[in-house]
C-alpha cells in the first residue's frame, strides 16, 4: 500500500511545475488582486476531486475553503496567496515571475513567502485523500490579503464563523522548522496639526514636522530604551520601529499637518494593549509639559502575539513527524508575524511550519529550496494523518 510519502514523492515534478506557475502569477500586495493564483489552486483541487468554495469580501481577494473527511476535531491548514511586491527590478539577479531553478532553488517573488506551502499543503490534501476515511476534518484555506493584515482574507473567514478549526497549522517560512510562538503587532499612526506661515517668517507658523520629531525621539527614547531589557526563549527581541512619514506641501511652507506610522513588535508574554498604552502616554506627556503640541494617536492594526504550550497534543504530533522525517524537533519562534494570530487569540492551539528561509523574506531573489518543499509536503500530510487518526 502507498504511504502519503510514497505518493508525495512521486508528484515531485508535478509540484515544482505548479510552484512554477504560481510564482510566474504576480500577486503583490498592494493591490492584492489573487484572482489568477486562486484559479490555479482551485484547479489542482479539482484534479484531486476535492470539494471547495470561493468566497469573497471584495471581488478582487478571493479565499478558498476546502475540505475532505467529515465531524470533529477539524485540523486546518492554511497559507496566503498574495505577496510582497517585487519592488526595484533591478536588485534582482533573477527575474522575480521567472520561476528560474538553479540546482535546487527556484528564484521568484513568492516562490518561499508562501507560494511554496501552498503547494505543499495542496500536494498534502491530495495524499490525504488517497487514505480516506479521516478520523475529522482536514479543511485547507488558501487567503488573500495576509501581506496587509488579514482584513479581506483570514480575518473576513474568521469573523463570519466560515472557519472553527480545533488545531492550525500555518504554512509560512520557517526553513522546516515547528515555530509554537510569534510577537504580537501593534500598527499605530500619529498625527501632528501645525499652523502654516511662509517659511521667510516661521515664528508666524506652528511646525507640525517639527512636532512630530519631538514626538518620535520621545517614543525612541522611552520605549526602545525599555525594550532592549526584554527578551523571550522563542521569538527576537521586542521592537518598535518607525515605518512612513510624511507632511508639509512645499520647502517655502511651514507645515501644518504630519504624519507618522509605527509598528510595535511585543513579545508574547508581553501586553499588546499595555503596548497601545505605552505609546498614547508617551504622546499625553508630551502634550501636557507643551499645551501648544496638537497630536493625535490611533491604531492602524493590532494583533496578538502566538505561544501555543509545548504539551499541546499538535505541538506534539508535530514532533514525533518531524522526528520520522529527521528534521530538528525542537520548536523555535516564528521572526516574522501571520494569520495565526486570529486563531491564537480565539485559543485555538497553532503552529507555524513551512519550506524557504526567513531571512528571504521580501528580499530581492527571494528563492526556496525545492528538497524543502517536497519535505514540506510530506510533514503536512503526515500530521494531518497522525492528528486525524489519535482522536
Amino acid at each position: 500500500m502507498e504511504t502519503v510519502g510514497s505518493h508525495i514523492e512521486r508528484q515531485r515534478a508535478a509540484l515544482v511545475g505548479l510552484l512554477a506557475n504560481l510564482v510566474r502569477t504576480p500577486s503583490p500586495n498592494p493591490p492584492g488582486d489573487t484572482r489568477a493564483v486562486a484559479d490555479l489552486i482551485t484547479a489542482r483541487l479539482r484534479e484531486s476531486a476535492v470539494d471547495f468554495q470561493v468566497l469573497a469580501d471584495e471581488p478582487r481577494k478571493p479565499n478558498i475553503i476546502a475540505r475532505i473527511g467529515h465531524g470533529r476535531p477539524e485540523l486546518l491548514f492554511t497559507s496566503h496567496m498574495d505577496t510582497a511586491p517585487a519592488g526595484n527590478r533591478r536588485a534582482w539577479r533573477h527575474d522575480p515571475f521567472a520561476a528560474e531553478i538553479v540546482g535546487a532553488r527556484m528564484y521568484g517573488r513568492g516562490a518561499a513567502d508562501a507560494k511554496a506551502s501552498l503547494v505543499a499543503m495542496l500536494a498534502a490534501i491530495g495524499a490525504l485523500v488517497e487514505v480516506l476515511p479521516l478520523h475529522g476534518t482536514l479543511v485547507f484555506t488558501a487567503v488573500s490579503d495576509e501581506e496587509v493584515g488579514g482584513i479581506n482574507g483570514t480575518e473576513y473567514l474568521v469573523d463570519r464563523g466560515l472557519v472553527h478549526p480545533d488545531h492550525v497549522v500555518v504554512g509560512e517560512i520557517t526553513h522546516n522548522r515547528l515555530a509554537v510562538a510569534e510577537k504580537g503587532i501593534v500598527w499605530m499612526r500619529i498625527i501632528t496639526h501645525g499652523r502654516a506661515a511662509h517659511s521667510s517668517t516661521p515664528w508666524e507658523g506652528a511646525n507640525a514636522i517639527s512636532s512630530m520629531l519631538r514626538v518620535l525621539q520621545a517614543v525612541e527614547d522611552r520605549i526602545g530604551a525599555r525594550l532592549r531589557l526584554l527578551s523571550h526563549p522563542l521569538v527576537p527581541p521586542p521592537s518598535i520601529n518607525i515605518g512612513t512619514i510624511r507632511g508639509g506641501v512645499a520647502t517655502n511652507i511651514v507645515p501644518d499637518w504630519c504624519e507618522a506610522t509605527i509598528d510595535r513588535r511585543t513579545l508574547p508574554n508581553e501586553n499588546v494593549q499595555e503596548a497601545v498604552a505605552e505609546i498614547d502616554r508617551v504622546v499625553a506627556d508630551l502634550r501636557a509639559q507643551d499645551p501648544q503640541l496638537q497630536a493625535d494617536v490611533e491604531v492602524i492594526q493590532c494583533g496578538p502575539p502566538i505561544e501555543t504550550p509545548l504539551d499541546a497534543p499538535l505541538v506534539r504530533a508535530a514532533q514525533d513527524v518531524a522526528r520520522a522525517l529527521e528534521l530538528q524537533p525542537e520548536p523555535v519562534g516564528y521572526q516574522q508575524a501571520s494569520d495565526g494570530r486570529f486563531f491564537a487569540e480565539r485559543g485555538v492551539p497553532t503552529i507555524l511550519f513551512g519550506p524557504g528561509d526567513p531571512e528571504v523574506a521580501h528580499a530581492a531573489d527571494e528563492s526556496v529550496d525545492l528538497d524543502q518543499l517536497i519535505t514540506a509536503a510530506k510533514f503536512y500530510a503526515m500530521l494531518g494523518q497522525k492528528t486525524l487518526s489519535q482522536e
